[in-house]
């Protein structure tokens, strides 16, 4: 990539960032792009530890809404993502997945649904949605088939691993994935998938932007 982009994360809660983009984010900010990120509810109990979490971000924007409470208020988050994104002007969007098993995950993607329609004054080139261990794979339409990888170094990798570990209250044991075991693994299974040694993997929803 030659030139910088702005990048957005749009994190239902705080810790999707890692499980989901943690990898790549190292390699984007590494590359000299500014990257952003939305954590839309948090868990209160966690939210000094959250701002250690996220001071590699360009900013990180936290939203005003509760833990498990998104699918209710669809319009309120639309709204305020939208207001976050009018802000930034994005050239990239991360989102979660449409199916997933977390019912505020299944809220953002509406919401960014509407936020990142074409037909605007800032259109995004690119919107990809990222897979969530232990969320993605719950689902009964566990049928994430990504079309981009990224391949990692094994320092993004550890870097994403060491940031779960923040997170003390979302870490669980191995075989789960929300581990350090668990991200080592997936990391190793999707650079196998595009012959590297560790990678992340995206559905390409839209892109104009080679």
């Amino acid at each position: 990539m030659s030139t910088s982009k702005k990048i957005l994360i749009i994190a239902p809660n705080a810790d999707d960032e890692v499980l989901g983009v943690g990898g790549t984010t190292q390699k984007l900010i590494r590359e000299g792009h500014d990257v952003y990120l939305i954590i839309c509810c948090a868990r209160e109990k966690d939210i000094e530890s959250y701002k250690e979490c996220t001071t590699h971000f360009k900013q990180t924007f936290r939203l005003p809404f509760k833990d498990e409470s998104l699918e209710a208020q669809i319009t309120p988050l639309l709204k305020s993502i939208e207001e976050v994104y009018k802000n930034i002007k994005p050239d990239w969007v991360f989102i979660p997945r449409e199916d997933d098993f977390n019912l505020d995950h299944r809220a953002v993607h509406r919401a960014s649904e509407v936020v990142l329609r074409r037909y605007q004054e800032y259109p995004p080139a690119k919107i990809l949605e990222y897979e969530v261990p232990s969320s993605t794979t719950q689902s009964f339409k566990n049928n994430f088939k990504g079309n981009v990888y990224v391949p990692l170094t094994l320092d993004d990798v550890r870097t994403k691993m060491n940031l779960l570990t923040l997170y003390v209250h979302e870490v669980r044991a191995y075989p789960n994935p929300r581990s350090s075991d668990g991200m080592l693994t997936y990391a190793k299974f999707r650079g196998m998938e595009c012959n590297a040694k560790y990678a992340e993997h995206f559905n390409l929803i839209y892109s104009k932007d080679l």
